[in-house]
């Protein structure tokens, strides 16, 4: 039986990862092609592309939830706090806050190398931060509060600044997030909360995890403080953190998201 499962194991990784590699070649042709007629056709290739991407998850018996997108309001931009489990977060948002056209704080590694992901970030209005370098990372962000505000998209944050491997959440950096808010004053924050990619990748690619439900829950917006105010804005952040934890399996919570 475990050699049979192994197998099984093996063979959904190989479909679900060849699809998902499938889509970022055929979509980075694409956006090449979109992208000179504006920032609305690339945005339309860069969710087709998502969505291409979880898609291929299906092969190895992925299940997609996605819960409260009612708390988005038409023709709204917000600035999107979002914990940070997998890979495949970014697809995630792309896919399931279309409508909000976001974009992304990512580290600058990303934005080379990667078929349809780093075409996306580099050209299509993200930041790309140095984490090597305060100064570079805090214009950049500075940088996209303004567009957001400006053209009227979102803005996507992981404020651990990592990826989970155990599915525990790790306490939020403040100073990213405090850029953030202070350059797009009057954008609302909308945390949201990301389950089941720390699962899914327990063993990262040597093989993935069968048959794991990937989940988007998105909470209230709310309105955030003046982040001058630095003890008022620890508390709030502290509350964002709260508020996306509640939304986690307790395995998640106890960091045993890897072990089943």
């Amino acid at each position: 039986m475990k050699l049979r499962d192994t197998a099984l194991d093996w063979a959904a990784t190989v479909a679900s990862v060849g699809g998902v590699f499938g889509a970022l070649l055929t979509y980075d042709v694409v956006q090449r092609v979109a992208i000179r007629f504006g920032a609305h056709a690339h945005q339309r290739v860069v969710t087709g592309m998502a969505r291409a991407m979880n898609v291929s998850t299906r092969f190895a018996g992925t299940r997609h939830r996605v819960e409260g997108k009612q708390h988005l309001q038409p023709g709204r931009s917000y600035l999107v706090v979002l914990n940070h489990q997998s890979l495949l977060d970014i697809a995630m948002a792309s896919d399931f806050l279309d409508v909000l056209e976001p974009r992304y704080v990512s580290k600058r590694e990303l934005a080379k190398g990667i078929p349809g992901v780093s075409f996306n970030l580099s050209r299509g209005g993200s930041a790309c931060i140095d984490r090597k370098n305060p100064e570079q990372a805090v214009a950049a962000i500075e940088d996209i509060g303004r567009r957001a505000q400006r053209e009227g998209f979102s803005v996507v944050i992981f404020p651990e600044g990592t990826r989970s491997k155990t599915g525990a959440m790790r306490p939020f950096r403040e100073t990213g997030l405090r850029t953030l808010i202070r350059s797009a004053p009057g954008m609302e924050v909308l945390p949201v909360t990301s389950v089941g990619g720390s699962r899914l990748f327990r063993h990262n690619l040597k093989p993935i995890t069968r048959n794991v439900d990937l989940e988007f829950i998105v909470h209230p917006p709310v309105v955030p403080p003046d982040p001058e105010d630095a003890e008022a804005f620890t508390a709030f952040v502290h509350r964002l953190e709260a508020t996306i934890a509640s939304a986690l399996p307790e395995r998640d919570r106890l960091g045993r998201a890897a072990q089943g």
